[in-house]
């Protein structure tokens, strides 16, 4: 049977949606089988352990219901004790009201603050014909927002969980791609960028709201939207030391050895801009690029694709729903750690650069399509067809 471009997503779409059972546990980790057990002898089963363990009934049980978390790939020390829980408790609290404290010495000591406050090591601004708004104006007659609330802070740091596991369970669903393996060829070069795609998707499918959403909408949203997303998402595996993009410890370099022969000296130059911006961001802090990933994926028309038109989503008010959801944890979470003013500024900051992306990477995808042979096409995996979005 032959897999089409499509059908590659749609089955990985299917492929472990139990995932997001394990939404809940939120830290760091190694594996050791004498810790899990002592972790599974806390609880008791009533039904000699063998309880059957959905969304519906993952309550029932706690020694089953963690039996599977580690069966499923989750280790011990990502359990919070009730102690350690309590502590980052209190840190959160703290630092939310730090962050009240400073808003409200902002609001109350600047009469007219300095449209500068980001210094230029922070973010590096590109060139680009989009004017920013100075809203300094704006904010000083501007309520003070309702910031983070304790289940939103343990959200953003479930979301890093994922984050960081997305490796883990991608290996575990199939990769199309030995990362380990050096790629030579053109056709090898693209189909080891299927390992990044991969991963990106075991992220999405451990996001609730993405996966209550209709089949089809996620195949749309994903098909147009990661492979500009892709690009973003790289800026939080990019080694400043080594200059290097490498997701995994046993994985090889991405190859760019024919990135300047393909895309010439000018759109590299402009790459390199756009993509330091962002780099800049994550440095300040990555689960600002997290989130961002989330809410571009869901965002309906992202991609500025002109030879064809996305289908109409079947259920568009879920994916605006989603979309909504996340856009305001967001702007939450950077009011509640970076204070009111900075985070309308960096805001502004990040729909400029994700502009400039969009418009240079359908320039990149365009060099790929002209340069890629009918036998190159042919070596390609299912999944970098779709997102290059050949039938």
């Amino acid at each position: 049977m032959i897999i089409t471009a499509d059908e590659s997503i749609i089955e990985q779409i299917e492929k472990g949606n139990n995932v997001s059972l394990l939404k809940q546990i939120t830290l760091p980790s190694e594996n050791n089988n004498s810790e899990q057990a002592n972790q599974q002898s806390t609880f008791h089963c009533n039904n000699n352990s063998d309880c059957k363990i959905t969304i519906e009934t993952r309550r029932n049980c706690q020694a089953c219901r963690l039996a599977k978390c580690f069966k499923s790939g989750m280790q011990c020390d990502r359990l919070l004790t009730i102690e350690q829980k309590a502590v980052k408790c209190r840190q959160l609290e703290e630092n939310r009201n730090l962050a009240l404290e400073s808003n409200s010495n902002t609001n109350t000591e600047e009469s007219h603050p300095s449209t500068s406050t980001f210094s230029d090591d922070l973010l590096t601004l590109i060139d680009t014909d989009i004017l920013l708004t100075d809203f300094t104006d704006l904010l000083l007659s501007q309520p003070q927002q309702t910031l983070l609330s304790w289940e939103d802070l343990q959200r953003v740091e479930t979301i890093s969980f994922f984050y960081q596991n997305r490796i883990e369970f991608a290996i575990r669903d199939g990769l199309p791609w030995d990362p380990s393996m050096q790629s030579r060829t053109f056709s090898q070069v693209l189909n080891s960028q299927s390992v990044s795609v991969m991963r990106l998707l075991s992220f999405l499918k451990q996001i609730p709201e993405f996966n209550q959403l209709n089949v089809d909408d996620k195949v749309t949203l994903i098909k147009y939207n990661l492979p500009t997303v892709l690009g973003i998402n790289s800026v939080l595996s990019y080694n400043t030391e080594t200059e290097q993009l490498i997701e995994s410890d046993s994985d090889v370099p991405f190859n760019t050895q024919f990135f300047r022969v393909l895309h010439g000296y000018n759109v590299c130059m402009q790459i390199r801009k756009i993509f330091t911006s962002f780099l800049h961001i994550a440095k300040y802090d990555r689960k600002i690029i997290e989130l961002i990933i989330i809410i571009l994926i869901l965002t309906k028309g992202f991609s500025i694709t002109s030879d064809n038109d996305e289908p109409i989503l079947n259920d568009e008010i879920s994916v605006y729903r989603a979309q909504n959801y996340y856009i305001e944890l967001l702007s939450k979470y950077m009011e509640t750690m970076h204070g009111y003013e900075k985070a309308i500024k960096l805001f502004s900051e990040l729909v400029v650069h994700i502009i400039s992306w969009q418009t240079i990477q359908e320039e990149i995808r365009k060099d790929v399509l002209r340069t890629l042979s009918p036998e190159d096409i042919n070596e390609l995996v299912p999944i970098m067809k779709s997102m290059l979005r050949i039938s």
